[in-house]
């Protein structure tokens, strides 16, 4: 009986529902034919009202930065001074115009650009003749006042998963932990040391990077530029066999270890180069970077350690005298060679340092340089007998011209042909970088000053600056470099007597820099 029962009354269902949507449909247009507008079920508006606009999955985004300026720049050629000033020109007008491009290609990948074109001119120029007299000299197209193009970054960044991400192209990666100098720094071209933040062209790479919640690994492959037009690259990793000058690969490769261990932020790096930045082959290098912060107080430091050096060392017994030069070049006995390259000796470069931000926001840094296969005071006597012989072989009518001058040791362009300010290569063992810095004075306003200092003949080259925020998209700057010889005392002499420090024999008496900066 009670089946009976179910049975009839899921036959009956059907037909009360089709008689309540009858009774519904009914009813609405009873309601219309009143005037009555039928309502909808108050769920059904409360859905239309809150339901959110539907968004693509992906949303491209271009972002475009940059600027122009202008630098103009005032050299006075030390032509009194030991080293020939032929290819440093006095006046000299920079024009750049910079365009930085973030694109983000695709969910979880971006392609960034950093290009700048350059137009350089430079004219001036000032020498001596045979009698040591100053004389002007014509005009002419030296690797200071060339025009090209810089990619400082090109490069595309994949996220396959947060753990994991793939960057290829140029960049400049830095690991070292340094403001002025990174002995760590095995990849990019050198910074200069008064603008450290002006540099920002990097090396043609591949990274694969892990950042784990306890640690981040890194690890790169950058092949080497060997070759180069107008800061485009024309051979890279090895010489192609219609311009072959050796048949091996030139590479850098670097793998990174980071953690931060009791508010320390501390790397290990591990590094293995075949000429690459410099003539070691089948290279291993360690490295070591720390940072701490105590409040406003900043320290820090870094070591690379390597068996032997790259470094040039002249040959005494070439620049003894005049005979002994002539002896050497007719013996084709090299001036200078890389004595210490296959050294088994450990030589290490450390740098340690503080940085201490005041409550004005202002800044101070000092750091200290030691290098073990930095020139001793007996290489630097060595360097000041070369020198002695120049004015020798001037008045013997012999071409000086050819002896490493203003681009060899101070100025110039960095390895891919980037202008800068100033470019040094530390040749001593001790240096110190002092660097002070007063932001917003007026308002508008930062005043810097920059010193550096070989610490063994107390030879400095200072830097001071002042930069006006004009607006919001334009700076003005004016900036002095001024080198400033050490005391006779601690100085090594030339056979003549004269005295030789090493920013004492820079080929430029002092320079000046305007330069105008506009943003976009």
């Amino acid at each position: 009986m009670l089946r009976t029962c179910v049975v009839s009354l899921l036959l009956a269902l059907p037909a009360l529902a089709a008689e309540e949507e009858d009774g519904g449909v009914l009813a609405e247009l009873d309601a219309g034919a009143a005037g009555e507008v039928p309502s909808a079920p108050a769920e059904a508006t409360a859905a239309a009202v809150e339901a959110p606009t539907p968004e693509p999955l992906f949303k491209k985004v271009i972002d475009v930065t940059g600027y122009g300026m202008s630098r103009t720049q005032f050299t006075r050629a030390r032509t009194w001074g030991l080293v020939p000033t032929n290819d440093l020109p006095q006046l000299q007008q920079l024009v750049e115009f910079n365009a930085q491009v973030k694109v983000s290609v695709r969910p979880h990948s971006y392609l960034s650009t950093d290009v700048s074109l350059v137009a350089n001119w430079g004219g001036f120029y000032r020498g001596v003749d045979s009698a040591g007299r100053e004389v002007a000299l014509p005009d002419k197209q030296s690797p200071q006042v060339q025009p090209l193009v810089s990619i400082n970054e090109l490069f595309i960044s994949h996220e396959f998963v947060p753990e994991l991400n793939l960057l290829v192209g140029k960049k400049r990666i830095v690991w070292g932990t340094g403001l002025a100098y990174n002995p760590t720094d095995l990849l990019n071209p050198r910074r200069d040391p008064t603008d450290p933040t002006f540099q920002r062209s990097g090396a043609w790479l591949a990274q694969v990077e892990a950042p784990l919640s306890f640690a981040t690994f890194s690890v790169i492959f950058a092949p080497t530029v060997l070759k180069q037009t107008a800061g485009i690259p024309t051979h890279v990793l090895g010489w192609p066999t219609w311009d072959l000058k050796d048949s091996q690969l030139h590479y850098q490769l670097a793998a990174r270890v980071y953690t931060l261990l009791w508010d320390t932020d501390l790397s290990l790096m591990f590094f293995f180069g075949n000429r690459s930045i410099d003539d070691f082959e089948a290279k291993p290098r360690i490295g070591l970077t720390f940072s701490r912060v105590f409040g406003a107080l900043e320290v820090h430091g870094e070591a690379l350690f390597q068996t032997g050096s790259p470094r040039d060392f002249l040959n005494g017994a070439c620049v003894a005298s005049t005979m002994a030069a002539l002896q050497c070049s007719i013996a084709k006995t090299p001036y200078a060679s890389k004595a210490q390259l296959t050294s088994t000796d450990l030589r290490p470069r450390v740098l340690v340092g503080a940085r201490y931000q005041f409550s004005d926001d202002s800044l101070l840094s000092l750091e200290y340089l030691y290098q073990h296969d930095g020139w001793n005071r007996d290489h630097f006597q060595d360097l000041a007998n070369g020198l002695g012989l120049i004015p020798e072989s001037r008045s013997l009518g012999l071409d000086v011209t050819q002896f490493p001058g203003a681009s060899a040791l101070f100025g110039g362009t960095t390895p891919d042909g980037l202008p800068v300010r100033f470019s040094f290569d530390p040749r001593g063992r001790h240096y110190a970088f002092l660097t002070f810095q007063k932001p917003r004075l007026f308002d508008d306003f930062t005043l810097q000053a920059v010193v550096i200092a070989n610490l063994r003949d107390l030879s400095t080259t200072v830097t001071p600056s002042v930069t006006w925020s004009a607006t919001e998209w334009l700076n003005l700057s004016l900036l002095g470099f001024v080198p400033v010889p050490g005391p006779d005392a601690l100085a090594v002499k030339t056979p003549q007597g004269t005295p030789i420090t090493e920013f004492g024999i820079t080929p430029f008496a002092f320079r000046a820099m305007f330069e105008a900066r506009a943003f976009f």
